[in-house]
């Protein structure tokens, strides 16, 4: 699965309960509705989501993304609202073939922040290769790059120099081959290198 930008702007996060900033980003907390017919599937993403700072349960109407598990054409949802499909069946853009909690909620995430999922453009990994190798710090980087953090929120999360927080995310994109950082996160999430 590829998060690429989508050419729209992403929602206004002014509806209700969704302008507190995120404690350390200072983003505002993304609304995420629920229209998943799994019932134990649907408390275990309400759950991860109460536990998140950057995440705030919604109304299929009020959500910046609805994560839905029925075919397109069965619910209807305001034309604002990004849906993200999951499911193996699920035909169209914005599907998620896993139904993996942190991985459903990383790409609700990625679909709020402005992203659209491109199932065409996914690209497999070689399976004989091994996973990289990133070090405990680099791991620690890592899930900060994930929430979006930049440089100076690195070094002030982790405190140490936003020098050294630069230096770690040179060397975690070389050990991933990424291109940019958003790169890194997509293969960081693909291959779960980091718990969400």
């Amino acid at each position: 699965m590829v998060a690429m930008p989508w050419n729209s702007t992403p929602p206004s996060a002014n509806t209700r309960g969704f302008d507190s900033a995120h404690p350390v980003l200072g983003r505002a907390q993304s609304g995420i509705g629920f229209d998943v017919t799994d019932v134990a599937l649907e408390q275990v993403l309400r759950s991860v989501v109460s536990s998140r700072p950057d995440l705030a349960e919604a109304s299929t109407e009020e959500a910046a993304v609805v994560i839905s598990d029925r075919p397109a054409g069965e619910a209807d949802f305001a034309p604002h609202v990004r849906v993200l499909r999951i499911g193996a069946d699920q035909p169209g853009r914005n599907v998620l073939d896993t139904l993996d909690p942190s991985l459903v909620l990383a790409a609700a995430t990625l679909l709020a922040a402005g992203y659209a999922l491109d199932r065409e453009r996914i690209t497999t990994r070689d399976p004989s290769a091994p996973l990289p190798n990133l070090s405990a710090r680099e791991r620690q980087v890592a899930e900060l790059l994930v929430d979006g953090a930049s440089n100076k929120v690195v070094a002030r999360a982790l405190d140490i120099s936003v020098h050294t927080a630069k230096f770690h995310v040179t060397a975690i994109l070389e050990k991933l081959g990424a291109r940019n950082r958003a790169d890194a996160v997509a293969i960081i999430l693909r291959e779960g290198l980091v718990a969400i």
